[in-house]
């Protein structure tokens, strides 16, 4: 039975474009030389108000970070998932184990469907407020990649309504509005925009508003970045999973930001003490269109699936050290042992500025072969369609 749904399975996906998927796994897995790629830059905090009298909301953080010279690709906290894409694009493999399984089907439904949120005018779909754009990618991208489509919308938000805000009827929400709020009044705490599946936080990145109602490029996509409102956000809630599920192998707990019709991802590990975070992924091919791209199908479905497919950190990036530890020993042990979820106050807040990212990249020997492997699975598609278009020459004379 099971070998059966395989089959049909690999049958089925025919309908995906194998060149842009291929293209898309290199962006995670190569440092250089393709316009997709998703490095992640090792951050080391300077200064912030984690330890403040009195304890300070999400929307009043601050955090000021510097980057570390050396950075990675995202596809090396994800080698369980990279080995899962490349064993599949080589040769069809699907994986045995049942978690990997459902997830991995979840991803072919997804690229075998419209890939697209259902929007008249795409100009509309990419004017929406921030944080009803996350809902939109909440329910019509994370919730069909994950294995659960469940998501809790902060009840604070603005913008509310019954259904999704596509504006199909038939469209329906697979998330609730409801208490989002973590962390502990005595420092950093608030309200998440959304959490996917109890396990992934997911903030909304307003852009401030200005006297002249314009936003350059470089403060729209600064605001994006180096966020201290969602480092806060991600650094507590690595923390609250840590105290939730001690078992787990690692402690590398991802936070996706939502923006601009892009997307961040942070991730901050509780145990080693480590915050990482992505360069921005676009959300959609172009900016006028509906459909998503393949580098934010693909990240997402890793990152909605991190408690099967991460890997956890890379040994020689547990010396990056984002020293929060040291700016928030006063209240180090509160961090630790002493945060709620649900039911705990909040607000919102940011302000943009420039970042820098890491200047060099270094990929793990598994990325190197990856890289290898779909290599040879897009030059093989060339000479397909090499001998294809020969062989229609040659009929035609």
């Amino acid at each position: 039975m099971a070998s059966a749904v395989k089959k049909m399975r690999e049958e089925d996906v025919e309908n995906y474009d194998k060149r842009r998927f291929c293209m898309a796994i290199l962006g995670l897995c190569v440092a250089d030389a393709y316009n997709t790629q998703i490095t992640l830059t090792p951050l080391k905090i300077t200064n912030c108000n984690a330890a403040s009298s009195g304890g300070a909301c999400f929307s009043k953080a601050f955090c000021d970070t510097e980057s570390f010279d050396e950075g990675m690709v995202l596809g090396d906290v994800f080698q369980t998932g990279i080995k899962t894409l490349k064993n599949f694009a080589k040769n069809g493999t699907l994986p045995e184990e049942r978690r990997m399984f459902l997830a991995f089907d979840k991803l072919l439904n997804f690229l075998n469907g419209e890939k697209s949120i259902k929007f008249n005018n795409p100009q509309n779909l990419h004017a929406l407020p921030e944080t009803e754009l996350a809902v939109l990618v909440a329910n019509h991208l994370m919730g069909k990649l994950a294995i659960s489509s469940c998501f809790l919308v902060d009840k604070n938000c603005t913008g509310k309504r019954d259904g999704c805000c596509c504006g199909v009827r038939s469209c329906r929400m697979t998330g609730e509005y409801g208490d989002t709020s973590i962390g502990n009044l005595e420092v950093w705490h608030g309200h998440l925009d959304m959490i996917v599946n109890d396990d992934l936080a997911v903030g909304a990145i307003e852009n401030p508003p200005d006297s002249s109602g314009e936003k350059s490029t470089v403060e729209v996509k600064a605001n994006l970045q180096r966020n201290p409102k969602i480092i806060a956000q991600t650094i507590v809630f690595s923390f609250l999973q840590k105290k939730r599920h001690p078992e787990r192998e690692h402690f590398l707990t991802p936070c996706i930001g939502i923006g601009n019709s892009e997307l961040i991802i942070l991730f901050y590990d509780s145990e080693h003490d480590v915050l990482l975070e992505s360069s921005r992924v676009p959300l959609f091919e172009s900016s006028v269109s509906c459909k998503f791209s393949y580098s934010s199908i693909l990240a997402c479905w890793l990152v909605v699936n991190y408690k099967i497919f991460c890997s956890g950190l890379v040994e020689e990036f547990k010396i990056c050290k984002s020293n929060f530890f040291l700016h928030a020993r006063e209240k180090i042990n509160i961090y630790k042992d002493e945060l709620k979820f649900q039911n705990v106050n909040s607000f919102q807040s940011n302000e943009p500025k420039l970042v820098k990212v890491a200047s060099k990249v270094k990929t793990s020997p598994l990325m190197h072969e990856t890289e290898k492997t779909i290599l040879e699975v897009l030059l093989s598609l060339a000479s397909a369609d090499a001998y294809s278009n020969s062989a229609s020459g040659s009929n035609s004379n």
